[in-house]
């Protein structure tokens, strides 16, 4: 990110989280902007310089990939909740930020394994109420116990997702305990789902970090 062409967009998603909790391996990069931007001429930029490969352009989004690595650039235009982290030059959105997000995801689609994974795994960071509250900030428009519904239903999800969590084996009745207790519980913030290397893990967040918007 230190290509001064990357300076409005911060890094969300699943990634974002690996990077801050550590908790599942993760390499899809979503770059996220309030800005617009020109995406014809973003692509031409990536191709020329980093050989991307875009699959899809439209609106204010751009989807590809540079080695494998798949990287979507869209317009997010929605308020932060916290102020985005800066560690070791890249850029983050926050946890609530990326809580907010996730519901959003669950709410809309929830087809994707991940996203159900990385609320769990969020719990032990956050509470059930932390996150709806975030994403009512987030997504004012929206009401936030529709996302909250949405983590009690999985026949759309597609357990065909490769998942990696490190230090632990997946198993998917230990995201559904998690999902299942935190909306019965939704003012507790749970243990950790995987508790190696706890201490630097609940650390990461504060690391080498400033605030920035």
């Amino acid at each position: 990110m230190s290509d001064t062409v990357f300076d409005q967009f911060s890094l969300a998603g699943g990634t974002a989280l690996s990077l801050l909790i550590g908790h599942r391996k993760s390499i899809d990069l979503d770059l996220f902007t309030v800005e617009e931007f020109n995406p014809s001429w973003l692509e031409k930029y990536l191709q020329d310089k980093y050989a991307f490969r875009g699959d899809f352009r439209e609106g204010f989004s751009l989807k590809g990939e540079v080695n494998g690595v798949k990287l979507d650039f869209i317009r997010h235009d929605y308020p932060d909740v916290e102020a985005r982290i800066q560690d070791d030059g890249i850029r983050l959105y926050s946890l609530k930020d990326i809580a907010a997000m996730k519901l959003s995801a669950i709410a809309d689609n929830g087809t994707r394994l991940k996203d159900f994974i990385d609320v769990a795994y969020l719990s032990g960071y956050l509470s059930l109420k932390e996150m709806l509250t975030a994403f009512g900030t987030k997504y004012p428009q929206t009401n936030p116990y529709r996302a909250a519904k949405g983590l009690s239903y999985y026949d759309d999800i597609r357990f065909t997702e490769k998942i990696d969590l490190l230090g632990k084996d997946f198993k998917w009745e230990d995201i559904t305990a998690r999902l299942s207790a935190m909306t019965q519980e939704e003012n507790k913030c749970f243990g950790l789902l995987d508790k190696a290397d706890k201490k630097e893990r609940v650390q990461i967040p504060r690391r080498k970090s400033r605030g920035i918007r």
